[in-house]
């Protein structure tokens, strides 16, 4: 009995604890297994570099899942080519909408993205720089009358009735701050390269439900790439990488993936058939198999992170689940480059 009710108010209080920390600290904000198919949280400067008109992009991730409420995280996102101009340049705009759930939903926090950008051609082809500036607004709420404390516990389990001894904890927090982003792409008929670097949130602004203005978020900043070429008419190859720092902490994931076309040979935009297949790694994190499919204009794809960490993490088991849906609206006229009607961006 003693056991059960131990264990109990372990698991209670480590919700509580999952909850109050993100917003207390200095955190990492959500990253995705799948960055590559999720371009406006990796860059604002993405926003419009699509090889097509507009694209609409869904990720949703479980992950932590064990013996304690999975840690979701959801998105839907839109961005395009908003003025296309003469000599290949364009404007083009984004907006993600980002929602993070934990413990049966106690826990809840919202980010709202746009983005701004525009692309200059160096060339004929199209090839150049874009920059991007933008903004992102994050509401965070917690559900207080769901925690359960030390202070609530009797030997028939937690009296919620009873206050949970944090008298200066507030149920929500928000903030307000910027984006920016600078791309280089390179474009041929076989293969593309896109090079770029982004900040979020240049503007400290405080985030803790303690109501401590010393507890503010910390800028984030990303360096990625993404190369991509064909090997012949049927196969493609795309190679991803990217390097995250936020207050001292970095992340690193890279990988590969491979398409490989069925049906009819031809790059038409209605009679292109994929099978995706990859394999990631997040350095001393996760190892993640991917496995997609392309269907017109439409991508699918799952990933699975296995853990690869030496860390011990007790009764949560740290695997992930992954899902993204991809849909890509081309104009009549565009002739899709061979080098890239694989992009996962």
């Amino acid at each position: 009995m003693k056991k059960s009710i131990k264990k109990i108010f372990l698991l209670q209080f480590g919700f509580a604890l999952a909850a109050i920390i993100p917003v207390c600290v200095h955190a990492q904000e959500p990253n995705f297994s799948q960055f590559f198919a999720s371009p406006l949280s990796v860059n604002p400067a993405l926003a419009g570099s699509s090889d097509a008109d507009w694209r609409a992009i869904s990720n949703i991730r479980r992950q932590w899942i064990g013996n304690i409420s999975p840690y979701s995280t959801q998105t839907i996102s839109i961005d395009g080519k908003l003025k296309s101009l003469e000599n290949q340049s364009y404007f083009g705009i984004g907006g993600m909408l980002l929602s993070e759930k934990a413990m049966e939903g106690l826990y809840k926090s919202n980010f709202i993205n746009l983005n701004a950008s525009y692309h200059q051609a160096l060339d004929d082809n199209g090839n150049g720089i874009s920059v991007a500036l933008g903004m992102v607004n994050n509401s965070t709420r917690v559900d207080l009358g769901g925690l359960t404390f030390d202070q609530q516990l009797s030997s028939t389990g937690f009296n919620q009735a009873l206050p949970i001894a944090e008298t200066n904890l507030g149920n929500s927090t928000s903030f307000t701050s910027a984006t920016a982003g600078l791309l280089y792409t390179y474009d041929t008929e076989f293969s593309f390269l896109n090079v770029g670097i982004s900040g979020y949130r240049f503007i400290k602004t405080k985030r803790s439900l303690l109501n401590d203005p010393t507890k503010k978020i910390s800028p984030r900043y990303s360096a990625h790439a993404d190369f991509g070429t064909a090997i012949n008419e049927l196969i493609s190859a795309n190679f991803s990488a990217l390097h995250i720092i936020q207050d001292g902490m970095s992340i690193t994931s890279l990988g590969a993936m491979m398409g490989i076309q069925h049906g009819e040979q031809s790059f038409e935009e209605n009679k292109v058939r994929i099978f995706n297949l990859g394999l990631y790694y997040r350095l001393n994190d996760a190892i993640t198999p991917y496995i997609g499919y392309v269907f017109n204009g439409f991508q699918f794809g799952l990933s699975y992170d296995v853990n690869a960490s030496t860390s011990k993490t007790g009764s949560v088991n740290y695997k992930s689940v992954e899902l993204s849906f991809l849909y890509k609206r081309y104009l009549p006229t565009y002739r899709r480059k061979i080098g890239r009607y694989n992009s996962p961006y």
